[in-house]
């Protein structure tokens, strides 16, 4: 890893409405947001197959989705880049087809909780809060680096938390060394998991990252327990969460929501995937070079970048 800080590059997440969800994050969060890709025109591969499955009959149709089922999915998936004022993307939206039906598949299950960004000390964040109001946006102060439900009178320190339209929150951190732009970068992101010490030793032994969870943080066996993986320099990169309902049943972690996330100086290790079947497509003038992918306890994956 040398001395590079291991920083979150970018989350690929998947939407419920390509066009609402762009809309939220250029008009609400002031993102840069690219034009709709359909991934089926990146490739004249998948272009022929796309017009071989939407033409041809269903045993065509089948033997091409038991041959490769993640080409078959990227046939009927559309995406946006969303990124920052120096070009920088931290999110791509994802958004896929039924290939027979048409409508758009639903986000369903607990991977993705939630994300955090940095805000410009420029932005007034109880100005930005009645803004969201107006807009019809649920949202809420909070303690830094909390689920955005905790708020202490006595903190010198609160985010704002706002849901995106997928009812994810997003927690925006005022950051006192960067101006200028509304969205200056991407921060960590909190994922659902169901055994916090697997997740815990994956991500310290394979991506190299130190827990670095507070004493403070109020920790529940019953209700809900956290674990802040980060930089030896003390900044949250991986934050996992678990959950328990109070009736004593875990909440189980996983399905459909979390297509990627993207790390820089990560540690290799062994274990890395080669044909992910996720969403691999980024800018051209994109400064990241991707690299093979890890995928952890719960089967999440991460994109190794160089």
């Amino acid at each position: 890893m040398g001395d590079e800080q291991i920083v979150l590059t970018h989350i690929a997440l998947y939407v419920t409405n390509l066009q609402r969800s762009m809309d939220f994050y250029k008009k609400i969060l002031r993102m840069n947001v690219s034009e709709p890709i359909s991934l089926k025109d990146q490739s004249a591969g998948l272009k022929y197959g796309h017009s071989l499955v939407t033409k041809g009959p269903v045993l065509v149709r089948n033997i091409i989705n038991r041959a490769n089922p993640s080409a078959y999915q990227q046939m009927f998936t559309d995406i946006c880049h969303c990124s920052t004022a120096d070009g920088t993307v931290n999110l791509i939206l994802v958004q896929q087809t039924h290939p027979e039906k048409g409508y758009i598949r639903s986000v369903t299950g607990n991977t993705l909780y939630g994300f955090s960004c940095y805000l410009s000390s420029d932005i007034d964040t109880d100005d930005l809060a009645w803004d969201m109001a107006i807009a019809d946006l649920s949202f809420q102060h909070g303690d830094t680096g909390t689920d955005g439900l905790d708020y202490s009178l006595n903190s010198n320190n609160h985010s704002l938390f706002v849901k995106d339209p997928d009812e994810r929150m997003i927690e925006l951190i005022t950051s006192t060394d960067r101006k200028g732009e509304f969205i200056t970068g991407l921060g960590h992101a909190v994922i659902y998991v169901n055994n916090i010490q697997a997740s815990r030793r994956f991500y310290q032994e394979k991506c190299g990252l130190v827990d670095i969870t507070p004493h403070s943080l109020v920790q529940n066996e019953w209700k809900k327990k956290y674990a802040w993986m980060g930089t030896a320099e003390g900044s949250p990169v991986i934050i996992l969460y678990q959950v328990v309902k109070p009736d004593g049943t875990p909440i189980i972690a996983g399905g459909y929501g979390l297509d990627h996330m993207g790390l820089s100086a990560i540690y290799k290790g062994e274990g890395a995937i080669s044909e992910p079947g996720c969403v691999t497509i980024h800018p051209p003038n994109s400064k990241e070079v991707s690299g093979n992918y890890l995928q952890d306890p719960d089967g999440y994956l991460i994109e190794i970048m160089k």
